[in-house]
């Protein structure tokens, strides 16, 4: 058998939306590198079983209730034979037939890179929403990053919001080390087993870059209510990492939520030249401006009642 240079590793749980797509953007990639791909999937009741079948991956099966963020992707990396671990979700899809090449290749021009991260698009059918949030964040940047602390001192003194955008990584669409990884596995995590991930190991004098050239699609169309909760999640994690405090009470709640709703109503009207598109959407972004601002607020009652991480 040869050598396998990269390996695919993609967690799963009734993803037959994307999977199919996903799926055939990988293995239409132009690339010399021989590479597998590698599914674990966590109890599919839909047909994503039968779409992986269509295709030459190798198929690993748990069961739901031990599924997490961190040990599920040590557990696929296990099984993995390639040096270059492609970290995954089975809702990116691969915009061009470049995305592996662009994102492997920080990894193999220097080797003090643990770990490179894709640019995200949202779906094409995403919604109009959706597309504002994606757009927003620091996965959407079209600047070339790289984070490696060269002054412990001036690391540790920067702001803690500074820290987080410094340590940013995300495995929606990543490129690791199996070495690097085998001395910093994933831990056992529900949620940013990745942000959590990049923080070790720029602490350990490491090279993470986000790198633009590297597409992928990838959003998620969360309701209200997902979308509060998705928020909480993130403030305590970003809490307990970096110390990032939103720190704010009623008056300054309803000043943001009046900010948020005037922007996102400006940039929904910017962006969409539908009279009907934008009348569709526009009383939808109240509810969304209060479950960030609820989380924000709520989360802010919590660090107060807690010791400092």
């Amino acid at each position: 058998m040869s050598k396998v240079d990269i390996s695919v590793v993609i967690p799963v749980k009734n993803g037959q939306r994307y999977l199919d797509s996903v799926l055939k953007a990988i293995f239409s990639q132009k690339t010399n590198a021989k590479f597998e791909v590698i599914i674990v999937d966590s109890g599919s009741q839909d047909k994503t079983m039968d779409i992986a079948k269509n295709y030459p991956v190798n198929i690993y099966q748990i069961e739901e209730r031990n599924f997490n963020h961190g040990l599920t992707r040590n557990y696929g990396i296990s099984k993995a034979q390639g040096e270059y671990l492609i970290l995954m979700t089975a809702d990116a899809i691969p915009y061009n037939d470049s995305w592996m090449e662009k994102l492997i290749g920080n990894l193999a021009r220097d080797e003090r890179v643990a770990g490179a991260y894709s640019r995200q698009m949202p779906h094409r059918d995403s919604f109009p929403l959706t597309q504002i949030r994606v757009n927003r964040f620091f996965t959407s940047s079209i600047e070339r990053r790289e984070s490696q602390i060269t002054d412990i001192d001036i690391y540790n003194k920067l702001f803690p919001q500074n820290k987080h955008q410094f340590c940013n990584f995300d495995n929606v669409s990543s490129c690791i080390r199996k070495s690097i990884w085998k001395e910093f596995p994933f831990s056992k995590t529900d949620f940013a087993e990745d942000l959590e991930w990049s923080k070790s190991v720029l602490e350990a004098g490491y090279k993470i870059v986000y790198e633009p050239d590297s597409i992928v699609y990838h959003s998620h169309d969360f309701s209200p209510s997902d979308w509060y909760a998705k928020n909480m999640l993130n403030c305590h994690k970003l809490y307990s990492l970096f110390g990032v405090v939103n720190n704010i009470d009623r008056i300054h709640a309803l000043l943001n939520f009046i900010f948020y709703t005037i922007r996102d109503s400006y940039f929904l009207c910017r962006e969409q030249h539908s009279i009907k598109v934008i009348a569709s959407n526009i009383h939808l972004i109240p509810a969304y401006s209060f479950s960030t601002v609820l989380a924000q607020y709520r989360s802010t009652k919590g660090y107060r009642q807690s010791p400092n991480p």
